[in-house]
């Protein structure tokens, strides 16, 4: 193509190619709580919480675009052999926590809780590949008024 008797490179717009592809994903989730008031003045909780999450895409098969083009894309990468990896999801988390309240007045509680997280984290997508625990030991008073 030329422009005022110089010659220009002309952009060309080739279409699209595009695959269908299935993504997978599973959770199971286990959650318990409990309450005991042996007392009206003193409440003991806990909770247990488990999760497990996976998911994946299936293999991204692109179509052939060789037989649509006029010459060739070397410059162009129509490969995606890692593609159904980048979503990819396995982590499980689990979550203990036990509490207790006193009540020292209608208005006035001594609160305690302990808290404990692990998280594994197998695929990186999430969490990046992170994997750890922590535990918590709070106290403290509850003034409701």
């Amino acid at each position: 193509m030329s422009i005022n008797g110089e010659d220009v490179l002309a952009a060309r717009h080739y279409g699209t190619a595009y695959a269908m592809t299935d993504y997978t994903s599973t959770n199971h989730n286990m959650f318990a709580s409990v309450s005991y008031i042996p007392a009206t003045t003193l409440t003991f909780t806990g909770t247990i919480n488990l999760n497990k999450s996976t998911g994946e895409l299936d293999l991204v098969e692109m179509p052939s675009v060789e037989a649509k083009l006029e010459g060739g894309l070397s410059h162009q990468d129509f490969t995606f052999d890692e593609m159904h990896t980048y979503s990819n999801l396995d982590f499980t988390t689990l979550q203990f926590t036990l509490g207790m309240e006193y009540k020292l007045t209608p208005t006035v509680t001594l609160t305690s809780d302990i808290d404990y997280s692990d998280l594994d984290d197998k695929a990186g997508y999430v969490y990046g590949v992170e994997s750890g625990s922590f535990f918590m030991i709070r106290s403290g008073i509850r003034f409701d008024l």
